[in-house]
């Protein structure tokens, strides 16, 4: 196929610019026909380009109170919750999965198995293994974790999703690492490890509240750049700020280089906000 200018070469009249307009649509659509040109996000998301993969972290925090700050994951309520600063294991740890409700287990009618997602070791890529409940009784995972960033209910009975609170207990440290809440099917958690010998390419940033709430809140990025030495020191990456659904698009895109963890921590004016956040972008083997 052979390009051409729409009306001929553009010369320097006022047409020069719409010219070369058409020009380049035509040149776009030619490659995409004869280079095989695709959509980048949708080919990683198909998994068709080695060694990039797509994160998609998402989160919620129900009770955002005044004045204080908030990690957003699910147990980091002011009130009845687990730790409004979410705390990583201080070492890689085997995780008791356990239930609030007797009715998630192997043959109850709720959570009937889940899926663990997170890192073993600051060296290694992510690994998932699936649990099979036990209602209030604690289920050890197999695989010891430093980081766990995801659960979800795979099967479930007559409820579809899980009865009860579900929980992830480091042995040792005692402290949740990720948990379900009642009836929500997977922790909503903007929480997410890095392994070394990967790096995260953030593509965007959002946070938005309850449409019926008073409070002005700030959304930060951020991130423990050495989780292999330490745990409790989080730098500031980024900071937006309002009381409406808020979003950062970032171009070039902001590089996180591994190993490191990766939240969102707001903080507002009012009490019991609901906030909602998350972080898009691609996964990169180094």
């Amino acid at each position: 196929m052979a390009i051409q200018f729409p009306g001929g070469a553009p010369s320097d009249d006022v047409e020069w610019s719409e010219r070369w307009r058409r020009w380049l649509g035509d040149l776009g659509e030619w490659a995409r026909e004869n280079v095989g040109i695709q959509d980048f996000a949708l080919e990683v998301g198909r998994g068709n380009v080695t060694g990039v993969s797509q994160i998609n972290k998402f989160g919620r925090n129900v009770e955002i109170d005044s004045a204080t700050a908030a990690d957003i994951w699910d147990g980091g309520k002011a009130t009845s919750g687990v730790s409004l600063i979410w705390v990583a294991p201080t070492a890689a740890r085997t995780h008791q999965i356990v239930s609030s409700s007797a009715s998630d287990a192997s043959a109850g009618v709720g959570a009937r198995t889940v899926q663990v997602y997170g890192l073993t070791s600051w060296t290694a890529v992510e690994v998932s293994e699936t649990i099979t409940m036990n209602g209030t009784t604690d289920v050890p995972t197999t695989n010891d974790y430093v980081i766990i960033h995801r659960i979800k209910v795979l099967t479930k009975g007559a409820t579809n999703v899980n009865v009860g609170t579900i929980t992830a207990t480091a042995d040792t440290d005692s402290t949740i690492t990720a948990q379900i809440e009642a009836s929500a099917g997977q922790t909503q958690m903007a929480i997410y490890g890095i392994p070394s010998i990967q790096d995260f390419y953030m593509t965007s940033f959002y946070n938005g509240a309850d449409a019926n709430a008073s409070s002005n809140f700030v959304a930060e990025i951020q991130v423990n750049p050495e989780p292999n030495t330490e745990l409790t020191n989080f730098v500031t990456k980024h900071v937006i700020s309002g009381s409406v659904d808020m979003q950062h698009f970032y171009e070039p895109y902001k590089k996180i280089a591994g190993p490191a963890i990766i939240k969102i921590q707001v903080s507002g004016t009012a009490n019991n906000t609901d906030v909602q956040g998350g972080f898009d972008g691609y996964l990169v083997n180094t």
